[in-house]
């Protein structure tokens, strides 16, 4: 009886060794460096020493794919900033094409107008680093912080609320525009995951349950936004509290 031959393994042919990083990944490599130096030190406490560092690259790289700390910083923000634009004004087109025109139920329109946010929140680290330069950004007084602002926020901003307005017909525009701005500043503290939550819960809390935090703000910023209208001149003719400034922090 014949003897079955043994499949012979043969090893692939030697891939031909590389000399130093392909451009393209030295790219990569400086946008997830930044993202995350950007997000633990903002736009001014992070050098292009530190983000040629974290990315094995030196500084002439980084200049000559992006020039500027400005334009690096704009495009490691774009990475999931118009991701996330993008997702709101689609679940918006949906819910108006769905509600024929007519007001759409005020918290839905919260929260899809949130959970873009939140799904970046749980994506991974990248996700959780745009949200704290996003974080960050809100902070940022410059003229290069508010035209990032204005470039990709603002038609997406005055959509939402011209929806709230349509859902809270009581409430006057300029109203409407503040409330907007406390639902901001609300699910981006919450989203940045500070620990504070940990701390301040003693610990029965972890402030990375982004689910979680999505169910607690949509009925917490609904009811901001259709509680009543303070009266005009309240808190002693318009004069900041004694204790303001003095809130946790």
């Amino acid at each position: 009886m014949a003897t079955p031959s043994r499949a012979t393994v043969t090893a692939p042919p030697a891939t031909p060794r590389k000399v130093g990083r392909p451009k393209t990944d030295g790219r990569d490599a400086i946008l997830s460096a930044a993202e995350k130096l950007f997000a633990e030190h903002g736009f001014e406490g992070c050098s292009l020493r530190k983000v040629a560092d974290l990315a094995g690259v030196n500084q002439g790289m980084i200049h000559y794919f992006f020039k500027t700390k400005e334009a690096l910083f704009f495009e490691a923000y774009m990475r999931n900033g118009q991701q996330l634009v993008d997702e709101r004004m689609r679940l918006l087109d949906e819910e108006e094409a769905a509600h024929a025109g007519g007001a759409i139920p005020l918290e839905r329109l919260i929260e899809i107008f949130l959970v873009p946010a939140v799904r970046l929140a749980m994506s991974g680290p990248g996700g959780r680093n745009f949200l704290r330069m996003q974080a960050h950004l809100q902070l940022d007084g410059s003229r290069f912080g508010g035209k990032l602002r204005r470039t990709l926020y603002d038609a997406s901003s005055h959509r939402f609320v011209q929806a709230l307005a349509a859902s809270l017909p009581e409430l006057e525009p300029e109203q409407v525009a503040w409330r907007f701005i406390f639902v901001l500043g609300t699910y981006q503290y919450v989203l940045a995951d500070t620990g504070r939550l940990e701390v301040l819960s003693g610990g029965a809390s972890n402030g990375q349950e982004f689910d979680r935090a999505l169910r607690e703000m949509v009925p917490f910023l609904a009811a901001g936004m259709r509680a009543g209208t303070p009266a005009l001149g309240s808190s002693a003719h318009g004069k900041a509290p004694a204790n303001q400034g003095k809130a946790d922090r």
